[in-house]
């Protein structure tokens, strides 16, 4: 599974690169994943908020074809949302991972779109 498709995401925006490029820029400038707001959340009795925030990221990880980022966030989502069971300290470990190598990869093809 890739950290980030390029190829698979200009696809889905039918070629157009530049659209490409801006998707890219906004998922690195915008707000940034934070473990430690997730982790609060996740403390919460109600998971509702926790899966929200994950869900927030997996999406624009989908958008940009971030395969992995995109897996890991699938199913610590499926975790919050009772859906699933699984170690959420362990899920998080993986999405927030998956996250900075999403991010690194998308820094590094911005610097050659």
């Amino acid at each position: 599974m890739e950290t980030l498709d390029i190829s698979s995401a200009l696809e889905m925006l039918g070629g157009e690169k530049e659209l490409l490029i801006e998707l890219l820029t906004a998922f690195v400038s915008g707000e940034r994943l934070d473990g430690a707001k997730l982790e609060r959340l996740e403390a919460q009795p109600d998971k509702t908020e926790a899966a929200k925030y994950v869900h927030f990221y997996k999406g624009a990880a989908r958008q940009l074809a971030a395969q992995k980022l995109a897996a890991s966030g699938q199913a610590l989502e499926d975790v919050l949302r009772g859906k699933k069971t699984g170690d959420i300290a362990a899920l998080n470990k993986a999405f927030l991972s998956d996250y900075e190598e999403a991010v690194e990869a998308v820094e590094a093809s911005l610097a050659v779109l």
